[in-house]
């Protein structure tokens, strides 16, 4: 399908669109001590506003991209955004858990909706040569800067303007995005309906991804086995095996449902015939694996920032930010890389620079790293998270026909929605794991009764560090004694922090490997 002189225009409304839902996932993280003071909810309370979004979000992304191939994938962005608008006025007016939750709902059902049609649009229009490396380095650039500028907006807004403004600022955007929508982005189509909609594979694919994604991203909470919660237990055992094993039954009935439909010729959510393709498979599972490997540098460093450097929210998301100019910058350059390469050889560089600058973190970070020298690592990941983003998308949608790029795209974003669901549950459990086995014992040297030294440690373990900053400004405790306490939970915590980003990069590591599998073929394609 042509789209003439208006191509960039196209691809900026698509670019502009992914934005939008990008930063939605991020943005409303560093807002939500602010929300919890406002509306005066819990911990646990405040942790659904990030979770119910990502359930929703995750569960509904297959059945959305296949019905944008059927009915038409610009009336599905319109309809996300849409929706997504909706789900952003009600979020900025709520004033208690219930309508926040309901808003956010309504937020994961629009962003599920518009997400894939960026990307089948992307592939649809783009489709060779030039246009298109620059085209999935601009939709690559866009998915991993903006998830590193989501904190710093909503450090802005929160600080300086109001907490409401999270979401409020959704509605502006979400406009022009469907005038551009609608003036410059033609129709197109994918693999229509044979027959009845696949009610049961609708089902089952919410069942199974729900249940996969709760189940790991509140492993943390109420335990991987032993409950930490009464109420979150059956029979003794935590609630979690009991969703994940919930959610691998009902993805097991969903692949054996959807071959049973394919091999009756009636049409299905999910063309199993996709994963034959073995740029779209291998490219999938390096999705995944990076998508883990990624969530241990988002998960502590702004831990590490604040709890360790005692940086605010505000310094720490513009530190942070340094990734996103990282990854914007690497995405222009990735075009001329890919011309005299490979689009598998772009990728397989950025995940070594990435690996390799998580090494240099692990080398250099202490409890007096200089910022300075924490944001050029920083824009060394960015480089190669931009080089790895902007083509491994061109790789895995490379060889799907345009009739199935809705669910080909969906599948893209469902497996990057696992793999962070993954990178909460493994990095999270080690990153606890370590300050269990780390912090006890750490102030057994300071001259203070042992339940109110165990109760320090302790805090700080539960806390992930957070009380450190806490214990440092308790005036009960004499100053050199508070000094010692401080300084020796800082090293410790420090070193767990260390750790895990140690791990990330062997994580990171092991997907530059697996760019080994993919393909030889050329993918430059005449660019």
């Amino acid at each position: 399908m042509e789209i003439g002189k208006n191509k960039w225009k196209v691809l900026g409304t698509l670019a502009l669109t992914v934005a939008l839902i990008v930063v939605d996932g991020t943005i409303v993280n560093v807002g939500l001590p602010v929300i919890m003071k406002d509306l005066h909810l819990s911990f646990t309370n405040a942790e659904w506003i990030i979770t119910i979004y990502s359930l929703v979000f995750s569960s509904l992304l297959i059945t959305s991209g296949r019905i944008a191939d059927n009915v038409g994938r610009r009336k599905m962005l319109i309809i996300g955004i849409v929706t997504f608008m909706i789900g952003s006025i009600m979020a900025s007016l709520s004033s208690n858990i219930t309508w926040m939750l309901i808003a956010r709902v309504i937020q994961g059902v629009g962003g599920a909706i518009a997400l894939p049609t960026t990307l089948s649009a992307v592939n649809t229009f783009f489709k060779e040569g030039k246009d298109r490396v620059i085209a999935f380095a601009v939709w690559g650039s866009v998915i991993s800067g903006m998830a590193a500028v989501g904190p710093l907006l909503g450090g802005l807004f929160t600080t300086y303007v109001s907490w409401h403004w999270i979401f409020w600022i959704n509605i502006p955007i979400g406009l022009v995005i469907i005038y551009m929508a609608i003036k410059f982005v033609p129709e197109s189509y994918g693999e229509k309906w044979q027959g009845k909609f696949d009610i049961l594979g609708f089902i089952l694919s919410i069942i199974g991804f729900g249940s996969l994604v709760f189940g790991l991203i509140e492993s943390k909470n109420y335990g991987w086995w032993t409950p930490k919660m009464a109420n979150m237990q059956l029979f003794g055992i935590s609630i979690v095996p009991y969703f994940l094993g919930l959610g691998v039954i009902a993805l097991i009935l969903f692949i054996m449902w959807e071959n049973h439909l394919a091999k009756n010729n009636r049409s299905a959510l999910l063309s199993l015939k996709l994963f034959n393709i073995r740029s779209f498979s291998i490219g999938n599972i390096i999705a995944c694996v990076v998508a883990v490997g990624e969530f241990g540098l988002l998960f502590v460093l702004p831990l590490y920032l604040q709890n360790a450097l005692e940086l605010s929210a505000m310094q720490a998301g513009l530190i942070l930010s340094l990734m996103g100019v990282g990854a914007f910058f690497a995405g222009g350059m990735a075009t001329s890389f890919v011309r005299k390469t490979s689009a598998k050889t772009v990728v397989s560089t950025g995940l070594l620079v990435e690996s390799l600058s998580l090494l240099g973190f692990f080398l250099t970070t202490n409890v007096h790293t200089n910022v300075i020298v924490i944001g050029l690592w920083l824009l060394v990941y960015g480089v190669g998270l931009g080089f790895a983003s902007a083509q491994l998308t061109s790789i895995v949608m490379e060889d799907v026909p345009n009739q199935n790029a809705g669910q080909g795209s969906s599948v893209q974003s469902t497996v990057r929605q696992l793999g962070s669901a993954l990178g909460v549950a493994i990095i999270g459990t080690i990153f606890a794991s370590l300050l269990s086995i780390k912090v006890p014992g750490t102030l057994n040297h300071v001259p203070m009764e042992q339940p109110i030294r165990s109760g320090l440690e302790q805090s700080v373990i539960k806390s992930a560090g957070s009380s450190i900053r806490g214990i440092e400004k308790d005036k009960m405790l004499p100053d050199k004694q508070r000094t010692q306490i401080v300084d020796d939970l800082k090293i410790v915590f420090t070193k767990s922090v260390d750790d895990v980003l140690g791990i990330s990069a062997l994580i990171l590591f092991g997907s530059f490997v697996i760019t080994m599998l993919l393909p030889k073929k050329d993918l430059k394609k005449n660019s």
